[in-house]
């Protein structure tokens, strides 16, 4: 995920949108009102439908057709990315502000890690955490923990997190 978006206004020129676009090789670019709220995405596509660059990019932008939350798991991830036509997604906070953009190349680096490396990842991400005495397997970037049952609510809570955001992994079991 890129965590340092890039956003226009709908209020700005479609010209402005294009030079971003090109300027930062990306295909698409959330839109966001005088508020910083998601409010649409432009695209490649919509700018060059569009013959004139001085229009408003809230007159191009295409609505938002999904969008997703810094919690959303690599798996749901997936499942947008392939039930919808979008390249790239914005990431929202609860305040529908954008805080990330995440694409199908994001995705794809996340399954290219291979799982012995990313068992001593998620082994490291253990270790950080002062965990002992946890298991770890790593299939197809499914991790499977076991060991964890001694460590209370909130703190696993936490260690799960940690596992998860871990770069390649693409799901979560215990047992």
């Amino acid at each position: 995920m890129n965590a340092r978006p890039l956003t226009v206004r709908a209020d700005q020129p479609i010209g402005a949108a294009a030079r971003a676009l090109a300027r930062h090789a990306v295909t698409a670019l959330p839109v966001v009102d005088e508020n910083a709220r998601i409010v649409g995405v432009i695209s490649e596509a919509d700018v060059i439908a569009r013959s004139s660059l001085t229009d408003p990019v809230g007159e191009a932008m295409s609505r938002v057709v999904a969008l997703v939350h810094p919690e959303t798991d690599v798996i749901e991830l997936r499942a947008v990315l392939t039930r919808t036509a979008v390249k790239s997604l914005p990431v929202v906070d609860a305040s529908d502000q954008v805080v990330g953009v995440v694409s199908r190349s994001d995705l794809v680096r996340a399954f290219s890690h291979d799982d012995e490396r990313l068992e001593e990842d998620v082994a490291d991400v253990l270790a950080h955490a002062r965990v002992s005495g946890c298991q770890v397997r790593v299939r197809n970037g499914i991790v499977q923990l076991t060991g964890l049952d001694a460590i209370d609510g909130s703190r696993l809570a936490a260690i799960l997190d940690a596992v998860v955001a871990t770069p390649g992994v693409v799901a979560v079991r215990r047992g």
